[in-house]
């Protein structure tokens, strides 16, 4: 699994013009099957009806939430509605004649097949592609208006756009009304109602009082008076509580105000349990869930004279508005790095999560295993996504996926975000890759594992393939590198084996992973290309994936993803007195022996493979032959490694 709307997670480094062909072959040459389209052309038309009533000559649906979310619910998927293009990641601009999508390269084959024939693909990386401003300003002319729902557009990209727009004397205008939301009106998934939870000090270690007390210890340190908490990560971590307003993601919609002496949660008190109303206590006031009253709050607060309100600069536009100029303190958010800095229960936990994912998934390849060569036309991706989802609920405190299932068989494969569904379902044989790329939730933590195998004879190209991906993931966790450093220069060490063969990918190569939160978790990324604003060194406590890949549109993909755990490093020297950092690797389900070529292995390599193979077995860890029935399991795992 590919961070945060780590917008720029992904920078493209090779084009491919076979993308634009909407038929895809497998290796075989038979004709793969391809995501279906959905007809946009009456949904274009009633947007640009309303757009005419705006009086907007164009139009931005971006792909968040008003909490800037990279996974959103169903019922704010209006980029998706409005192109029928599902990726996490892309923005859509409507003009009265032309229909615009700019998303990474993660997305590209996926966009080319979902989106029909008003859309155009903007491939965000690639040479020529150009900006949406730039686009906006050849599309428009002199005195026309750009409209954008304020709330769904960060501070950065608002002002960006704007000042590019007033060069050809176009001008951005806020939009008080949702344009697709008032077209929007057959089908639309209601919000969410599922209930909030308290999380334990157990999985937590640490009570929201003491998170309080450290923000509230920043906030002095800041000279603020408030800081306003809009990211839905960081509103569950504060508080301690848990939900399931977002799919995949144990988050519930809220807004959080902390003031020297006050806390105002913004939320529905009725999906509160009550012991998760004994858990927030009196110290804090509950107020309905609504944006508007949010922004009302806050302007009060701005008129203040002491008033001093700390405001991350990547969250809304319409957050900013509503307060002056003088009394703003644009500061990164004083939550993402304590957060993703795990403390010892969270390390503990986060072990223990993969652990139990690991053993699901090990299970999971074993019994596959013994299936595939039944030859079953009932065993297909699909299929394979309900037999993981079985082993891995039988897990203690397992609270469902992190994310989607990624199954691609074959040439599913090379779509890097692919999710199987009844039209793509291939059946799973012995005669290409299968690509498994599968996250969990459970109390104590969460989990983010891709393996790739084949269950009969690879051919040379691919054991060359998978061995170089799985290269560029051990060159990566046995990296040494100072706690000053950001994961862009790290990316490099996992690309390099590849390059050298002349192979690449077109996503990052790491992500932070939250403990019971999200599975893409900043503020630190490994991604190639410019450096983000809100990028923060890989320091000891960080969890972080690692996984290089390699994909061959319509024949097969290849991706090797390990859950990594940075932590100080043993070194001879500490040159200038900066500790040095390494990582740790967390999961231990075996690579796939009949895909490595040996021959290109190093004795390191090979070293480090083996050491993490072993991780299963060994005492320290709660092997499968400890679950009853599982032995066979537990014979096969020591077999093969």
């Amino acid at each position: 699994m590919d961070s945060r709307s780590l917008g720029c997670l992904v920078f493209v480094f090779l084009s491919s013009s076979f993308l634009v062909h909407c038929k895809v072959f497998g290796a075989e040459g038979e004709e793969a099957p391809s995501l279906p389209k959905v007809n946009t052309t009456e949904r274009l038309k009633e947007l640009r009806q309303k757009m005419q009533q705006e009086g907007v000559q164009a139009y931005i649906i971006p792909s968040v939430d008003q909490h800037m979310s990279e996974y959103v619910a169903p019922h704010f998927r209006r980029r998706q509605y409005i192109s029928g293009f599902t990726g996490s990641n892309g923005d859509a601009v409507i003009t009265m004649d032309k229909a615009a999508m700019w998303t990474d390269g993660r997305y590209f084959l996926q966009a080319t097949m979902q989106m029909d024939g008003n859309w155009i693909l903007m491939r965000l990386g690639e040479k020529g592609t150009p900006k949406q401003a730039e686009w906006l300003a050849k599309e428009l002319t002199s005195g026309d208006k750009v409209g954008v729902d304020v709330t769904l557009i960060s501070i950065a990209d608002y002002e960006d756009m704007s000042k590019e727009l007033q060069k050809p004397n176009i001008a951005l205008k806020s939009v008080s009304e949702n344009l697709v939301d008032a077209i929007w009106t057959n089908g639309r998934p209601p919000l969410g109602n599922a209930t909030i939870y308290p999380l334990g000090i157990k999985f937590t270690g640490k009570t929201w009082q003491d998170k309080i007390k450290d923000l509230r210890d920043e906030m002095s340190s800041n000279n603020a008076t408030a800081v306003i908490v809009y990211e839905l990560d960081e509103v569950a971590w504060l508080l301690n509580l848990r939900g399931a307003d977002v799919p995949s993601n144990p988050f519930f919609f809220a807004f959080i105000v902390v003031y020297k002496n006050d806390i105002n949660v913004y939320i529905d008190e009725s999906k509160l349990t009550s012991d998760a109303k004994s858990h927030l206590t009196a110290d804090i006031n509950l107020l309905p869930y609504n944006t508007s009253k949010l922004i009302a709050d806050i302007k009060a607060e701005g008129v203040k004279n002491d008033a001093k309100i700390w405001l991350s600069p990547f969250s809304s536009y319409a957050l900013k508005e509503a307060i002056p100029q003088d009394k703003l303190l644009p500061k990164d958010s004083p939550i993402a790095l304590p957060k993703s800095i795990k403390n010892p229960t969270e390390i503990k936990g986060m072990k223990n999560a993969n652990l139990k994912d690991n053993t699901a998934m090990l299970e999971f390849f074993f019994w596959l295993k013994n299936e595939v060569p039944k030859g079953s036309k009932d065993l297909t991706e699909m299929s394979s996504v309900k037999k993981l989802e079985e082993f891995k609920s039988e897990q203690d405190d397992y609270m469902g996926y992190s994310f989607e299932t990624i199954a691609g068989f074959g040439p599913n494969g090379a779509i890097i975000h692919y999710r199987p569904e009844e039209s793509t379902n291939l059946q799973v044989t012995d005669n290409s890759t299968f690509l498994v790329d599968s996250g969990s939730q459970f109390k104590d933590g969460t989990t983010d594992t891709t393996r790739t195998v084949h269950f009969g004879t690879p051919t040379a190209h691919e054991k060359d393939a998978y061995t170089r991906v799985l290269k560029g993931q051990i060159s990566l966790a046995l990296a040494v590198f100072p706690n000053k450093i950001q994961g862009r220069f790290l990316d490099t060490i996992a690309r390099k084996e590849m390059w050298g063969n002349g192979l690449d990918y077109r996503h990052g190569t790491g992500h932070g992973i939250g403990m019971f939160l999200s599975v893409h978790e900043g503020p630190q990324r490994i991604a190639p290309g410019c450096p983000k604003p809100w990028e923060r060194p890989i320091v000891p406590g960080m969890f972080q994936s690692d996984e290089p890949g390699y994909y061959e549109d319509g024949v097969f993909g290849i991706r090797l993803e390990t859950v990594v755990m940075a932590v100080p490093a043993k070194t001879d020297n500490t040159f200038n007195n900066v500790q040095y950092v390494t990582f740790e690797a967390v999961s231990f389900v075996p690579y796939w022996k009949p895909l490595i070529d040996f021959d290109i292995m190093t004795p390191i390599e090979i070293d480090w493979l083996e050491q993490v193979s072993q991780g299963m077995p060994s005492e320290d860890w709660r092997d499968v032959k400890k679950k009853g029935g599982k032995d066979d399991v537990y014979d096969w795992l020591v077999e093969f490694n």
